[in-house]
């Protein structure tokens, strides 16, 4: 897997505290379809399959830090 970027990271964090896309490309003051450029790039990094499959993969490798 590789590794996020600072600015996936932000997203994912938001994600995970219950923003939706809209919600996240306010707190970050970028597009929603930015966000959702970020969360494609995000899904792939994870090898995940949707932004849930995306959000237990990065817990799971948060918590094996």
């Amino acid at each position: 897997m590789k590794e996020l970027s600072q600015r996936e990271n932000e997203i994912i964090e938001l994600l995970i505290s219950g923003y939706d896309n809209n919600g996240i490309a306010k707190c970050l003051r970028i597009s929603a379809r930015t966000v959702e450029t970020y969360m494609v790039r995000i899904i792939n990094k994870l090898q995940a399959s949707n932004k849930i499959s995306a959000v237990a993969n990065y817990m799971k490798i948060q918590y094996e830090k």
